[in-house]
């Protein structure tokens, strides 16, 4: 027995539904292997690092605080450059909203030039 939509055409569930059912199988196993890559490296790089802070913890007596305060030092001195050079290139080229200040910056600029 044939489904007829609102306009009197035949819908055709078999046929379409297939293709698309597929399609969105493939594309959730393909989600799915990509997420257990992503899940398989995080475990990797977290038992390295571990690995890591054991070994200087062992070698050296240096305890893993102490190092995740160094290294947060750094960035923390890293990110405060960062930004301070990205606000100094931000104000490159920019003018004074004060007018006065900037006809007095011209005139002067103007004097200078005529006489040097």
């Amino acid at each position: 027995m044939s489904q007829f939509n609102r306009f009197g055409d035949e819908i055709k569930t078999n046929s379409m539904n297939l293709p698309l059912i597929i399609g969105a199988l493939i594309v959730s196993l393909l989600l799915l292997w990509w997420l257990l890559s992503v899940i398989k490296a995080s475990f990797k790089t977290a038992f390295l690092i571990v690995a890591v802070i054991f070994t200087i913890q062992v070698l050296t007596g240096v305890g893993p605080q102490q190092i995740f305060n160094q290294v947060g030092d750094w960035i923390g001195v890293s990110l405060t450059k960062f930004f301070t050079w990205l606000q100094r290139w931000g104000d490159k080229g920019k003018i004074d909203a004060d007018p006065k200040k900037q006809s007095a910056i011209w005139l002067f600029q103007l004097v200078a030039e005529l006489f040097i």
